[in-house]
């Protein structure tokens, strides 16, 4: 999962995060009004916002960050507006920002395991493409690489990862499983392999050592998991120089 946060942060994409948070209130809300559970609405809206970013931004000619600022504002006054009309109570939806690994069903994890395949099957499949679209986007056009496709599919895995990030650790801590372990494996790394293996490295540490310290030290799952990924980024950051 982590390496869908190398696009995030080298599209520097934290404006679509932050949509998708809001587009899973807004799902939520809609869910709570249907007499559906919020998470199942919640899902959902993100399927659908994942699913729209890359063609709607491409359709618009507008970078996805700036269609996430739409999304983000759009959905949240009309999340707003459903919490009104339909006297929804709001504490049951932002009930969402706040995650537990131990809440995983088995359906959860088989999707978790599924998304991740996928995922690193793209980025061994489509390895040069990826390097060269991350570094140099348009010239990868240039030299006949369906860019925009490859990109539209990165943007769709960034936002389902994020739906399943959010059960995992809430929608506020969303950043320690996507973006803390790229940040740090950009940080120490010299090459577009170091930074792929070193981002997976660091994300499990982060996963699995804040996991086995949460059950150690009897804390919350996702403040632990948070704490681990801070820890490896402040370190990689403190004794590496670029």
């Amino acid at each position: 999962m982590s390496l869908v946060g190398i696009v995030v942060v080298q599209f520097q994409l934290t404006v679509v995060r932050f949509a998708l948070m809001h587009l899973a209130l807004l799902g939520g809300a809609f869910g709570l009004l249907i007499g559906m559970k919020p998470m199942p609405g919640a899902m959902l809206a993100i399927l659908a916002g994942s699913s729209l970013f890359g063609p709607l931004s491409a359709k618009v000619k507008l970078e996805p960050a700036i269609t996430g600022a739409f999304l983000m504002t759009g959905s949240l006054a009309a999340a707003l507006m459903l919490f009104h009309m339909g006297g929804i109570p709001a504490m049951d939806v932002f009930g969402l920002f706040a995650g537990s690994i131990l809440t995983l069903t088995s359906l959860d994890m088989w999707l978790l395991g599924g998304i991740s395949l996928i995922i690193v099957f793209l980025f061994i499949v489509c390895y040069r493409e990826i390097q060269l679209l991350l570094h140099h986007a348009d010239h990868s056009e240039w030299l006949g690489i369906p860019a925009t496709k490859i990109r539209n599919v990165l943007l769709f895995l960034t936002g389902i990862s994020i739906g399943i990030a959010m059960k995992l650790v809430g929608a506020l801590l969303i950043d320690a499983l996507l973006l803390l372990p790229a940040m740090a494996a950009t940080r120490v790394s010299r090459t577009y392999k170091q930074l792929l293996l070193l981002s997976s490295l660091f994300g499990t540490m982060t996963a699995v050592g804040g996991y086995i310290a949460s059950l150690v030290f009897d804390l919350p799952t996702g403040a632990s998991i948070t704490m681990i990924g801070v820890i490896i980024s402040s370190l990689c950051y403190m004794f590496t120089r670029k």
